[in-house]
């Protein structure tokens, strides 16, 4: 641990009259030290990634400049900080500032992919605002000088701020930065705007839950917004909102540091694998300490357990806020046993000891009655079409997915139109019907004479388009039906699959597993060379160990057919659902019974 050095005024909240105390005297064992000495290393590590990488920081978009700004300069007004008042980082740092003016439009926006953004540059103003308050305390001779250059971009971007958003969680980026610089500038006519954002409610469910259903929102945007404005502006009861959304974090998070992702409607739905809790963790550090919550408490040691390298830029928030720079309250278990259906969301999530499960069936990819919709029946922005549909942490053995896929008029993966779950006995049921017609010629009363018919008419389930007016057309239909009953076991839990309707289907088991991991026992064999392992089972069961802990899986249908391809559709802007790992394939046909059974070890 370094040396008790104290940031002087500003971390130990003394008084504005009296004098700074030296910087290297010993600190009141109030600071909590081991959390401070965590993001100190992180944040110094920081600074030589910022030197290095310089290049690709100026070629990127401002968002990436003015945070690379604030993550130079909480080192350098942190006392304890190897580049503390080091003068060998401001001309980077000046470079950047110019850089940021100019790319400031005159209506005080900037364009982060989107032109003239007003929710994009709210994560500018997020930096701006921290930077502008840290440098000001400063007593560097250079500090007020660009603290006052930062704060002509924040006031000039207050109009801009004023502006319209694209989707739900971009009203508390726009809420949180009109109430840094309304708190900065002292004009509070921009609490009427928050108030209008705020008027329309906070998009959460009963269960903690944002709309989005995303954990990269939840830490990234959401929570910190809802937190800023209640801290400037003293609108305490939005910390409710936030207190819940942690709850749900716990509950939706593995021993490991990953929160569940199957269920986002944004981008990490692609299920990337790695530690997903950093975002969250000034969040947890602040509701643990407004709370004397223990269960939060223990949230933020795990995350600078499992992440320490990732925290460097929450420095800066204790460096600004000192109050949670304080020792965090003895921390209490967080990861209980239960089991719970989010009814909203349509998942069902358990933990029993070092196993964590997730079964799901909640895509978009249905209306909420279950009937195929013709315009949810696609990728999108903004819905959910994830279609894994269990998975499974057992200690750090990890099955990232268990997907089915038919070989059925390229209609992609199994996405289930509902969930049903019986408490009494943990059984989850899935299921779905896949309806794909031909179409017939018309009746004579919708006969066009010149041949010609209306294109925007597309079929039920919007795979394609044409100019047949395909809405007044009889039509025959090919079925595919297929019910999933997962029930626990001792070992583990059954997979029960029925797949009925159209026979001699091919049908083809996905199970991705994390990659480092062994294969042994049973009989499978690789199919495919990659960068990643492929194996088909054909027959007996497998197993995959990852250190101590262990998966089996099986048994095996046969030599079928490897299916390749996931559907007409398959990508979306910024996302991708192919899974990166190790997968072993189980293949049939249909009609089909089959039993996945899994055994956690």
């Amino acid at each position: 641990m370094f040396p008790r050095r104290i940031l002087g005024l500003a971390l130990l909240a003394v008084s504005a009259t009296a004098s700074p105390l030296n910087p290297r005297q010993d600190a009141p064992a109030a600071l909590d030290w081991e959390s401070l000495a965590v993001l100190t290393k992180a944040a110094d590590a920081t600074v030589q990634s910022i030197i290095k990488g310089k290049d690709d920081i100026f070629a990127g978009e401002p968002r990436g400049v003015a945070h690379a700004v604030r993550q130079l300069m909480a080192p350098f007004v942190w006392p304890n900080s190897t580049y503390y008042h080091d003068e060998s980082i401001l001309p980077l740092v000046d470079e950047m500032l110019d850089a940021l003016v100019r790319l400031q439009f005159d209506d005080g926006l900037y364009s982060v992919g989107n032109r003239h953004s007003p929710p994009d540059t709210g994560f500018l103003i997020d930096d701006y605002s921290i930077l502008v308050r840290i440098l000001e305390k400063d007593d560097h001779a250079g500090s007020q000088g660009r603290a006052n250059i930062i704060r002509k971009m924040l006031e000039k971007a207050a109009p801009g701020m004023w502006g319209g958003i694209h989707t739900p969680n971009h009203r508390w980026k726009l809420c949180g930065a009109l109430a840094h610089i309304s708190k900065i500038t002292g004009n509070e006519t921009h609490v009427r705007r928050i108030d209008q954002w705020l008027a329309e409610k906070i998009d959460i469910d009963a269960d903690g839950i944002y709309s989005e259903r995303s954990p990269i929102y939840y830490g990234a945007v959401t929570n910190p917004g809802l937190i800023s404005v209640a801290h400037e502006l003293g609108r305490p009861e939005l910390r409710s909102y936030v207190r819940r959304n942690l709850e749900l974090i716990i509950e939706h998070a593995s021993h490991i540091g990953e929160i569940e992702t199957i269920i986002s409607r944004r981008q990490d739905q692609r299920q990337s694998p790695g530690v997903n809790l950093p975002d969250s963790y000034p969040h947890f550090r602040e509701m643990a300490l407004e709370d004397k919550n223990g269960r939060f408490a223990a949230m933020a040691r795990l995350t600078e357990k499992l992440a320490p390298s990732k925290l460097g830029d929450y420095l800066a928030n204790l460096i600004e806020r000192p109050e949670l720079a304080a020792v965090l309250p003895a921390s209490e278990e967080p990861f209980v046993d239960f089991d719970k259906h989010y009814n909203t969301v349509r998942l069902v999530r358990a933990r029993k000891g070092k196993l964590t499960t997730s079964v799901f069936g909640g895509t978009d990819w249905y209306t909420a009655d279950g009937e195929q919709s013709p315009f949810f029946n696609r990728f999108g922005s903004g819905l959910s079409t994830n279609p894994t549909i269990f998975r499974a942490w057992n200690g750090e053995a990890v099955l990232d997915a268990i997907r089915m896929l038919p070989n059925f008029f390229t209609m992609g993966h199994f996405r289930s139109s509902g969930l049903q779950y019986d408490k009494e006995t943990g059984v989850t049921k899935l299921g779905n019907v896949f309806e794909v017609p031909y179409f017939l010629p018309m009746e004579p009363e919708h006969l066009q004479a010149d041949g010609v018919y209306d294109l925007s008419r597309a079929t039920p389930d919007g795979r394609f388009y044409a100019m047949l007016d395909f809405e007044n057309r009889p039509k025959s239909l090919r079925r595919l039906q297929t019910d999933v009953t997962v029930s626990p076991t001792t070992a583990g839990y059954d997979l029960e699959f029925e797949v009925t309707g159209e026979e001699d289907v091919e049908v083809m088991f996905e199970l991705t597993f994390r990659t480092n991991g062994t294969f042994t026992n049973g009989t499978t064999t690789t199919t495919t060379g990659s960068s990643y392992e492929t194996f088909h089972l054909v027959n007996g069961t497998g197993t995959y160990t990852f250190g101590k802990d262990s998966i089996t899986f099986g048994s095996g249908l046969g030599k079928g057919v490897i299916l390749g391809g996931a559907g007409e559709q398959y990508s979306w802007m910024n996302g991708k659902l192919e899974l990166v790992g190790d997968q072993v394939l189980i293949t049939g046909k249909t009609p089909l019974k089959y039993t996945l059974s899994l055994g956690f070890h």
